[in-house]
């Protein structure tokens, strides 16, 4: 919930923007709440050209720092209107934004909610974050705007026309400057433990990717346990995997009960397959295999390795978020003999990488109308 519903609740103006860190809530928070726009050049500059009409009345105008505490100085016209502390912090002003020197009015938080006296705009924007898994968090940018009259929204759309862009400009700005200092979701995701890592310590390669789903892990799990070739498929691309059978769209009931141990099929015919090395419903599926490549057979996957192998584990980890949203991470890794020229090696992570992201968006798609399918067929007439 957003804290500018109490001071600007229906806004004329309304613009929302978000980027993703991939850090967790406290920390992001720390980021946002001390960071300092004047180290951007860009930023800095676009201030600069605002500030210009008080520049050339002989008023100092520049900063060395640009803080939220600067921002909401008595000069700037806008006040800290609600801090959460650890999640948000709104700011606001009451003035005559389109003047060449604005005129701002003195605020509280009382007086901004209530105010409604002709002649002014009412400015509010709140930075919040929100946890989105244990090491990612969304920074949110919210900005919203009301006038007290016709005329002065009339004033106000005007200047906006031309001041908008910038403005959009420096809160995309902030947010990369964020992201920057804290990395990219996939970074974290890339870099945390996973079930199944422990399977195989000297990987000599490894690949992560992972897609966000709105279902509990619960209804997510029975799609993971049912994947396989002559079982329901592997949801990826099937004129490749799973011999042009179309995977299933549905759960199927007598596909649900797995055992560690159990060879999960590779491929349409053989008995080549991967081994359940971990089960831990709902939260994680670990397949592998270890395979002989000078006799072309598959080992036990805790058997001596020969001396041409592939060892490979394929993980797959649900992480539960808010509202009623999971997480799945998915991540392969391979260990494997360096004697001699290895093509699998080369040519594998390319095909991992096409064929694990179709095999997310297809599995997604297919959790996510699950739902829909369910309630369809509950409204359908039942037989007399």
């Amino acid at each position: 919930m957003s804290s500018l519903d109490r001071f600007i609740p229906n806004p004329r103006l309304r613009q929302i923007d978000h980027v993703d860190v991939g850090a967790p809530l406290e920390k992001t928070w720390q980021a946002v709440r001390h960071i300092d726009l004047a180290r951007s050049p860009l930023v800095a500059a676009l201030f600069s050209l605002r500030a210009l009409p008080d520049r050339l009345r002989g008023r100092n105008a520049s900063a060395q720092h640009m803080s939220l505490e600067d921002i909401s100085s008595p000069e700037s016209g806008f006040r800290i209107l609600e801090e959460r502390p650890g999640f948000s912090i709104a700011l606001g002003a009451i003035g005559k934004v389109w003047r060449p020197h604005i005129d701002f009015l003195e605020v509280t938080a009382d007086r901004f909610a209530s105010f409604h006296e002709p002649g002014w705009v009412k400015v509010a924007w709140e930075l919040r974050c929100e946890a989105r898994g244990t090491g990612v968090t969304r920074i949110i940018v919210e900005v919203r705007v009301i006038a007290t009259d016709a005329f002065s929204w009339r004033r106000f759309s005007d200047y906006f026309r031309i001041i908008g862009p910038f403005s959009h400009f420096i809160r995309r700005h902030m947010l990369s400057l964020v992201q920057r200092d804290l990395g990219a979701p996939e970074q974290w995701e890339r870099s945390q433990p996973l079930a199944g890592d422990d399977l195989l310590p000297d990987a000599a390669d490894d690949a992560t990717l992972g897609v966000t789903i709105a279902a509990a892990p619960e209804a997510i799990w029975p799609w993971l346990v049912q994947m396989g070739c002559r079982r329901a498929g592997w949801y990826s691309i099937d004129a490749l995997d799973n011999a042009g059978v179309p995977s299933t769209r549905e759960i199927v009931p007598e596909l649900q009960a797995i055992r560690l141990g159990d060879i999960v099929p590779a491929t349409p015919r053989g008995d080549a397959g991967f081994e359940v090395l971990l089960l831990d419903p709902p939260r994680a599926l670990v397949l592998g295999g270890l395979y002989d490549l000078a006799d072309g057979r598959q080992l036990r996957f805790s058997a001596p390795r020969p001396q041409r192998y592939w060892h490979v584990t394929w993980a797959f980890v649900l992480e539960p978020l808010q509202d009623a949203r999971t997480r799945l991470h998915v991540r392969a890794r391979a260990a494997f003999d360096t004697h001699g020229l290895n093509i699998r090696a080369l040519v594998s992570p390319l095909i991992h990488h096409v064929m694990e992201n179709a095999q997310l968006r297809n599995l997604r798609e297919r959790v996510e109308a699950q739902p829909q399918r369910a309630a369809h067929n509950s409204s359908q007439p039942t037989e007399p």
